[in-house]
């Protein structure tokens, strides 16, 4: 281990836990620009950023909407993902390049062809001005029109989160799950408990959550007087009522939200959900969608692209 990747790494997640936890979010959101300017470049005709979100996929960057439309119509699966950064600020800028390795590799080792949509909504750019329901009406409407406009068929849509976006992924399935997505893919779950627990106690050293981000998690996202998230927690609500088939946990065993991760999946499968679970002892937060900027081991990140590639074949192979 080099002294300028540790280094590195421990920039990136210091700067990271000064962003979930700082109170004014204007600064949070700052800061997460300066990360990824600085720490995770990558080339820009791989993007097309748009009203609706930033599409990512080889030589999109100058796609009108035809060719947008063919693009979709051509793709073996499109990913529609719902960034998380705390309900404060959007983490999308930093995982363009995850997703880049992620796209290559499905292509390669499994000849298919995917197109991601990152999502766009305004919780994560006026946060706190646009409150729960907001996110689940704008993620609603962003799908609706992947499907009814762009004429993306739902069976080849896949969706996936982190961090936070994943409980406003859960949110929205439960309420519209109209047209069900193939598949569910969480990277580092958020789901809404509240902080405490085996997995708080042994990693609050060891991870960039603390409980204060918490906090200021779910001031962001909950009104006192204002309509409730997290339904789904209720052990009365039967999770695979409204959960795609297929799911795909991500999530470190030096995270503060290991053991939340751990009862999502195992309610999940409870429900009938096929969950594959990828637990790396050592690795933080948001590791899978970091990558190899905070993974030293090669072998695990290398590990952690291979099983979403099953993962997504597999979907796309039993959805048809």
């Amino acid at each position: 281990m080099s002294f300028f990747w540790s280094l590195r790494r421990w920039l990136i997640t210091f700067a990271l836990r000064i962003a979930f936890t700082i109170p004014n979010q204007q600064h949070a959101r700052r800061l997460v620009q300066i990360i990824g300017a600085f720490f995770f470049k990558y080339n820009s005709s791989w993007t097309l950023s748009e009203t609706r979100g930033i599409w990512v996929a080889e030589d999109i960057e100058h796609a009108k909407r035809e060719e947008l439309e063919d693009r979709l119509s051509v793709s073996d699966v499109v990913i529609l993902w719902i960034p998380g950064g705390g309900f404060r600020f959007s983490l999308a800028s930093l995982y363009i390049q995850t997703f880049i390795t992620w796209i290559r590799a499905l292509e390669a080792d499994k000849n298919l062809k995917c197109t991601i949509l990152i999502a766009k909504y305004l919780l994560l750019e006026f946060a706190p001005e646009h409150p729960f329901p907001a996110a689940i009406q704008d993620i609603t409407s962003t799908y609706d029109w992947l499907v009814n406009t762009m004429h993306v068929p739902s069976q080849k849509i896949i969706w996936g989160g982190d961090d936070a976006g994943v409980a406003v992924a859960l949110d929205t399935l439960q309420r519209n799950h109209q047209y069900r997505p193939a598949g569910l893919i969480c990277a580092s779950p958020y789901t809404g408990l509240e902080a405490g627990g085996e997995s708080w106690r042994d990693n609050i050293d060891k991870d960039f959550i603390r409980a204060s981000a918490i906090t200021r998690m779910e001031d962001s996202y909950i009104t006192e007087d204002g309509e409730q998230p997290f339904n789904y927690l209720s052990e009365s609500v039967d999770l695979g009522s409204f959960l795609p088939r297929q799911m795909i946990v991500f999530v470190g065993g030096k995270e503060v939200l290991l053991d939340e991760a751990g009862m999502f999946a195992a309610r999940a499968r409870n429900g009938g959900v096929q969950v594959t679970m990828i637990q790396e002892p050592d690795q933080p937060h948001l590791w899978s969608m970091l990558g190899w900027r905070t993974v030293h081991d090669q072998h695990v990140w290398q590990n952690s692209i291979d099983r979403w590639v099953d993962f997504v074949a597999n979907t796309v192979k039993t959805s048809k």
